[in-house]
């Protein structure tokens, strides 16, 4: 069965997150049809934008937050990081080694497990 995982990042790291997960898939980690990436670009005019994010968290099994210093300033991976949060779902969270931008995320929602990413980021 197909686990659905909410993947959360700042716009402005769109590229970083699909190679994330380019190399998640070609190692068999995930499926083509595991992730869900929102972009507010597939935004229609009149849909509300936080009841989908909502709508995608909750029917998701998992929460992955990717820190970057864009999505350290975003209010839309913050609200995603707190959805998620309340809606009691596994977060993990992936920056890239050294960084130290998913510190603060971290002590936000407690005890989550942290990935680092070895390179750029």
């Amino acid at each position: 069965m197909t686990e659905k995982i909410f993947v959360s990042y700042a716009h402005q790291d769109r590229d970083l997150v699909k190679g994330v997960l380019q190399a998640l898939r070609k190692k068999g980690i995930v499926t083509a049809e595991d992730a869900v990436i929102l972009d507010h670009e597939d935004l229609q005019p009149g849909e509300d934008f936080r009841r989908m994010i909502k709508d995608q968290i909750r029917s998701a099994s998992k929460v992955v937050i990717i820190t970057s210093d864009n999505s350290a300033k975003s209010e839309w991976v913050n609200y995603e990081a707190g959805m998620a949060a309340a809606l009691e779902k596994p977060i993990f969270i992936m920056g890239r080694k050294g960084s130290g931008k998913s510190a603060g995320l971290i002590s936000a929602l407690g005890n989550v497990p942290a990935i680092e990413i070895v390179g750029e980021a």
